[in-house]
């Protein structure tokens, strides 16, 4: 899901005619249907209903929309103060490439706002991503510092500082929905995992990593029925899969998760802190220097 189909999705709400949203958003009609079906297709979920009038929102829809709207109105305005940044001054750019993942974009978002805020004239291109991917963006010089969780994949070219603020790290929880006779548990280890179905993050997440390992460890192969990176995608798959997950328990306040119960995952891989990346051979400039100090203060 991205801002453009959030755009979409929003005024086909507001004018209840798939003809009128598409002419108002200069789009053929065909190309705004699509979209829409696109969006269920990835949430999983039907947004609209037909039963009464055209295009009535479901609880879900009704839920995306009255949280997806203020998200399209602080992307437009986050928009328009950027260039109103840029008209105000004649500054050379300094471009820095940063890699996070998507939990600690939110974690952090306070600390990067003030940064932008502080620095107009440094232009932060930021990539989000899971740690072993941003890792290797890192290591082929296509990042410029990355925050991102522990373990350092690349030790003969990577540093990692580990970060010692109210932000330091994830604890790994198992995802079920109420329906299932693991959500009666208190704690859970990979071994009681063995013959569950899984929703899961790519390998290119450190959790879709540890699944695959850990099961493999315990002497199994996780039955994984859906990969996806979307968090959101991943806990709305649950029941329609009838099945579970490995996430941060950090993420539970930021997601959707209603009939659902966060499990402590009981392992020596059941907590992941983070830190600061960089290449061993990279020059840190001062820009870099207060971003660090930034982050630090969270």
């Amino acid at each position: 899901m991205n801002i453009q189909q959030l755009k979409y999705f929003i005024e086909v709400t507001n004018t209840h005619n798939l003809s009128a949203a598409a002419r108002n958003l200069f789009v053929t009609q065909p190309t705004l249907s699509l979209a829409i079906k696109k969006l269920e297709s990835e949430l999983r979920t039907t947004l609209f209903t037909h039963v009464n009038k055209p295009y009535q929102l479901t609880n879900t829809g009704a839920y995306l929309y009255e949280h997806g709207l203020p998200v399209v109105q602080q992307f437009d305005q986050l928009i328009v103060d950027i260039h109103n940044m840029n008209e105000q001054s004649n500054e050379t750019k300094v471009k820095i490439r940063l890699g996070i993942t998507t939990l600690f974009s939110v974690q952090f978002m306070k600390e990067i706002s003030l940064y932008l805020e502080t620095h107009p004239h440094v232009d932060l291109a930021i990539k989000q991503d899971g740690s072993p991917y941003l890792q290797e963006m890192l290591d082929q010089k296509e990042l410029d510092i990355g925050l991102i969780s522990y373990p350092n994949l690349f030790p003969e070219s990577l540093s990692f500082e580990a970060l010692e603020t109210t932000t330091r790290g994830y604890h790994v929880h198992v995802v079920v929905p109420e329906s299932n006779p693991l959500s009666k548990r208190n704690m859970l280890t990979f071994r009681d995992l063995k013959d569950q179905r899984f929703s899961s993050l790519t390998t290119n997440f450190m959790l879709g990593r540890l699944l695959i390992d850990r099961g493999n460890d315990f002497g199994y192969e996780p039955n994984v029925v859906l990969y996806n990176d979307d968090l959101q995608v991943l806990l709305y798959s649950l029941h329609k899969n009838d099945s579970i997950c490995i996430l941060p328990i950090e993420y539970r306040e930021v997601g959707k998760s209603d009939g659902l119960k966060w499990i402590p995952l009981k392992d020596k891989y059941d907590y992941f802190p983070i830190g600061i990346a960089l290449r061993d051979d990279y020059h840190v400039s001062k820009d870099i220097k207060d971003f660090i100090e930034i982050i630090k203060n969270n």
